[in-house]
């Protein structure tokens, strides 16, 4: 089913409980868990990338390059992960306004994120998001839901019912205490913890997974654990979609098992960050050109030779002539070659 994450909240933990643990139905905040010897590798591998680019000195050209994109990719996967079908390419030109529209708002939802200063999360913070996430798509946006709901698969049915609304307030309060407090060390372990209960605790009818997956972002930000540029963290969840959901079904019975999975989805993902800051890095010869034109040019290095109607159609909003004097900006910088003299005419992408 579109939109619908998938999640069982009927789980059970094994083992001693806590004193502190509260128990609110069946959702247990916080959870039973422990630092493993594989996480605390995971941990220091990830730190490590971190701390390297901190020390490598990138000019902010690259970095701001870099950051746009890898925010868009958060945007877009995060929105495919809900069954979106758009890809990077059609971003531009895609008549389906809907589908642009959720990737839109994810985008201004994370620029939120970016631009505001976290010290603590409360529930207006998650409203706020989930009304950024949902804006014009869903008629309940930044409202927690009033009714009964049920978690459903891709095939429509149900496979599990979510806690009752007069439940919701007290479990997403203590959820935020469990965020705004000390006691875990790992911010990453925190986020990826709190991302599973929000899932759990499901307090919207719709877009529970958008607003759990910016959550994490939020709270890495909050306790000043970030990248920089950002990691796309969605792209690998969307790329081993299966295994995210089963993961985030079994997580509160498998709970180191859960994290081991999200810890190293984290650092593959760093690392391609790394190389992709290397790469720009490395270019003996580096253009740096204004976002459109940076995405024009994209667009004929992936396909080789295009025609120009070809790039209006993915531009519907900018005029012809200034689509036409951009692609002549890239041609001068002799990264495009123009075949043939008149409005037929080709582009081609020099290798």
């Amino acid at each position: 089913m579109r939109g619908s994450e998938r999640s069982n909240i009927y789980l059970k933990i094994s083992g001693n409980i806590r004193q502190d643990l509260v128990r609110l139905g069946n959702v247990k905040i916080p959870p039973i868990y422990s630092i493993t010897s594989e996480m605390i590798v995971l941990l220091g591998k990830i730190e490590t990338t971190r701390q390297y680019l901190k020390s490598l000195h990138v000019s902010s050209k690259i970095n701001k390059k870099i950051q746009r994109v890898s925010l868009l990719k958060s945007s877009l996967f995060s929105a495919k992960i809900e069954g979106n079908p758009l890809s990077l390419n059609d971003l531009n030109g895609s008549p389906d306004k809907r589908n642009r529209m959720e990737v839109d708002n994810i985008l201004k939802a994370i620029s939120y994120v970016e631009k505001s200063r976290f010290n603590t999360l409360d529930k207006e913070s998650i409203k706020i998001l989930h009304k950024k996430a949902m804006n014009n798509i869903h008629s309940e946006a930044g409202i927690f839901r009033h009714e009964m709901s049920a978690i459903f698969n891709q095939a429509g049915v149900a496979i599990c019912i979510c806690p009752p609304p007069k439940q919701i307030g007290e479990l997403l309060s203590e959820l935020l205490k469990y965020i705004n407090s000390k006691e875990e060390t790992f911010p990453l372990v925190k986020a990826f913890i709190a991302h599973l209960l929000f899932e759990k605790i499901h307090p919207f009818l719709d877009g529970n997974g958008r607003v759990g997956r910016l959550m994490i972002n939020l709270i890495c930000k909050k306790d000043h654990y970030q990248f920089y540029p950002n990691i796309s963290f969605e792209e690998y969840l969307n790329e081993h979609k299966e295994d995210y959901y089963y993961y985030l079904d079994t997580g509160m019975k498998n709970l180191n098992d859960y994290l081991l999975f999200m810890l190293n989805a984290f650092f593959i993902q760093s690392e391609k960050l790394k190389n992709e800051i290397e790469q720009e890095m490395n270019n003996k010869i580096q253009v740096f050109l204004p976002p459109r034109q940076e995405e024009i040019l994209q667009i004929i290095k992936e396909h080789k030779i295009v025609s120009f109607d070809f790039i209006r159609r993915r531009f519907l909003k900018v005029p012809p002539r200034t689509l036409r004097y951009d692609i002549k900006k890239i041609c001068d910088k002799k990264l495009v070659q123009k075949i043939g003299q008149t409005k037929g005419s080709y582009y081609r992408f020099f290798d």
